[in-house]
This record gives structure tokens, sequence and C-alpha cells, in this order.
């Protein structure tokens, strides 16, 4: 198999391999834990992978090797413009529901995938198979390696093509950020702690896809308003970008937390407050719930488990957790997360100033009151305190050096 190693293909192998490699492993790990997001993550970067192989071969000689490995690179289905979206999309889906599969009407969005993926297999049973394999006709074209249709559809319906996938892409990366949003509306509504399930990771990535996608817009509306065809070499470092994109995507997704031990239900289309709400013409109802919460805070010190939810104070309290929810956002215009919170921070308030606890550090004093991570905790208090827990610690000190 000829390969000309030079520093353009050199530079994009590696990428290659990676993404080879770990869409391989991902795709064994999700069939061991039928686990769909490793499902859907590894068809992600094979994709991505194919898209960069491409330019990669082509640096390595086979263009121009004028043989079977020139027709190779004229049919081999390369770009998968149409299944990135998607794929993005669902994969954020099923990572975020441990509960989520693909319906029948969720396969649709993959049908302009597939019928271009059946149109190039129509081109290459057409030109390879029957005019070339059966019929024997010469490749009329490169030298004879290329038949009549390996550049079909011809302009403008290649460029109109182009431009779909431009909007396809836009449309599922915007899709994707507004469903994240949503999603993270939803962990404060239901867990104490979300730091561990925030998957901050995914939103670094849809940046890193949204900085290649513009790049590759800008070379292509390069092109159509100077007239200019950017050269191969031009062209070779936005896919020298997605080669870095892949290395990101790789060793992240697959560091990603298993989304069997997250309990994650997230459905984008439904919001758990207003599973039940409160009569509006009982305010009692809502007073007496909030009497029953704060007695149930104050007297049971719920907020001290680390990894309190919604669903569990609503077990304890024998509540559904859409009620529960409606109460709190209703009676203390605070979502779960803030209400849990907003007492840790309380109870770390108090036991700074009580001197039995003056060995602990604020870290250690926050840890006893439920937080189980210092950027969640740092957070939390700056918003609840008005000051950061090092500014509240000076204060403390200033005031017993006062009253001495």
């Amino acid at each position: 198999m000829p390969f000309d190693f030079n520093i353009y293909s050199a530079l994009l192998l590696p990428a290659f391999i990676q993404g080879i490699v770990f869409a391989a492993i991902l795709w064994l790990r999700s069939v061991r834990e039928d686990s769909l997001a490793d499902r859907l993550l590894a068809l992600l970067l094979l994709v991505f992978t194919l898209r960069i192989s491409t330019w990669m071969l082509g640096f390595a000689g086979w263009y121009d090797s004028h043989d079977a490995y020139s027709t190779f690179m004229f049919y081999f289905p390369f770009s998968h413009w149409f299944a990135i979206g998607p794929l993005m999309y669902f994969y954020f889906r099923s990572l975020t529901n441990r509960d989520f599969r693909l319906r029948r009407a969720d396969y649709l969005h993959f049908t302009p995938a597939a019928a271009i993926l059946l149109m190039q297999a129509v081109i290459f049973f057409a030109d390879v198979v029957i005019a070339h394999g059966i019929n024997g006709y010469p490749y009329p074209d490169h030298f004879g390696t290329k038949g009549r249709l390996a550049d079909w559809p011809p302009e403008p319906g290649r460029t109109t093509l182009q431009v779909l996938a431009y909007l396809s892409l836009g449309g599922y990366f915007i899709l994707t950020q507004r469903t994240y949003q949503r999603y993270r509306q939803y962990l404060n509504a239901n867990f104490s702690e979300t730091g561990n399930k925030q998957f901050l990771w995914l939103r670094y990535f849809l940046t890193a896809v949204a900085i290649v996608l513009l790049a590759w817009l800008f070379f292509d509306l390069f092109e159509l308003l100077t007239g200019r065809t950017l050269t191969y070499i031009q062209d070779w470092y936005s896919y020298l970008l997605l080669g870095v994109v892949i290395y990101y995507l790789s060793i992240a997704g697959y560091g990603a937390l298993p989304q069997h031990i997250v309990p994650l239900q997230f459905e984008p289309e439904q919001n758990p407050a207003d599973e039940h709400s409160i009569p509006r013409n009982e305010p009692e109802s809502l007073l007496v719930l909030q009497k029953m919460l704060s007695a149930h805070m104050q007297n049971d010190k719920p907020y001290l488990q680390p990894e309190l939810t919604l669903s569990e104070m609503a077990a304890h309290l024998h509540l559904s957790p859409g009620l529960l929810s409606r109460a709190i956002n209703t009676g203390f215009g605070q979502n779960f997360n803030e209400f849990v919170n907003a007492y840790r921070v309380e109870a770390v308030k108090l036991m700074v100033v009580d001197p039995k606890h003056a060995h602990l550090s604020i870290l250690g004093i926050a840890y006893e009151c439920g937080f189980n991570s210092k950027a969640t905790f740092n957070r939390a208090f700056s918003k609840h305190a008005g000051c950061s827990p090092s500014d509240f610690m000076k204060a403390q000190k200033n005031k017993q050096v006062s009253n001495q």
C-alpha cells in the first residue's frame, strides 16, 4: 500500500489513527455496557476521521497513483456532513438520560445523510461495478481511474448540497446548545450537587466544532466571493484543525462519566416543576408546604447528604417531585440546588465562628456541611453570603481581634 510520508500526510496520520482506535474502543464498550452514548460517539469520531482521511491519503499520493487507489479516492464516501449534526445532538441526549433510546421518529434526522450515502452507492455501482467491471468500459477521466458519474451532481447541485449541509450543522449546533441550557436548568431543579453532571467538556467540544465549521465556512466563502480556488495546502489547515478536535473528542469523550453511574433522566420537552402545580386559590397549601420544608431542613438536615436529589427529598416528605419543585420555586423563589446550598452555606458560617471547629479549614468545614466540590462550594458561598469564603474568614478574624 503506497503512502508518501511528508509533513502534510504525516501530521494528519496520528489524528486518523487516534480516531479509528478510539472509535473501535468506544464501540466495543457500548456493546459491553449497552451504552447508546458510546455508540453514537464512536460514529461521530468515525465521521470526523473519515473526513480528514481524504486529505491525508491525498497528500500520501493516492490521487496521483493513477491506479485502483485513485479510483478508491473518487468513490469512497469520505464526507458525511449531514450525519454530524444528528449524531452530536443525540449523543448529548443519550449522555444526559440513561433511559434514552432512539425512537422511530428520531431516525428521520438521519434521512439526508442516508440519502447522500445511497446516492454515492448508486454512483459507485453504476461507474465501477456495471460500466467498468461488468461491461469492461475504461474509465474516461483522470488517467483512466475515474468514471463519468464520480463528480455527480454537477454544479449548481454540489454547491446547493454544501449550503444545505452548513445549514444542517448550524441548526443542530443551535439545537444542542439550547438543549444544554435546559439541561442545566434540569440539574439545578433536581440535584443539590451538579459539578460531576454538567459535562462541561461537551460545551467546550461544541465550541471547538464551531471553530472548525467557521474555518471551513470562511474558506468556502473566500472562494465564492473572490472567485479564487484555494490550493490543497491552504485547505489542509482546516483538516489539521479537525484533527485536533478528534484528539479532544476521543480523550474527553472516553473519560466522560459512565451514564449508568449518574441517575440522569433529562427530557428537554418536559419541565418537572410543572408536573403538579399548587392551586392558585389555595395559598394556605403553599404556606403549609413552606413550613413543612423549613422544619424538615432545620430538624433533619438532609442538606448534609452531598448527593441529595429532589426525588429523594420528595420521597421522604411523601410528595411528588413536581409538587416539591413547585413549592420550592414558588414559596422560596429558588430552584432546588439554590435552596439546598443556601442551608449548607448557613451551616458553614455557623461552624466557622464555632471555636470547636477551629482546627478545620473552611474547605473541610464545607465538606462537613454537605458540599463535595471546592468549585461548587466557592460558587454557592459567594452567591448566598455575598462574599468569597476567604473574605468571610478574614472578616471573622478581624472581628475576633477587635473583640480582644
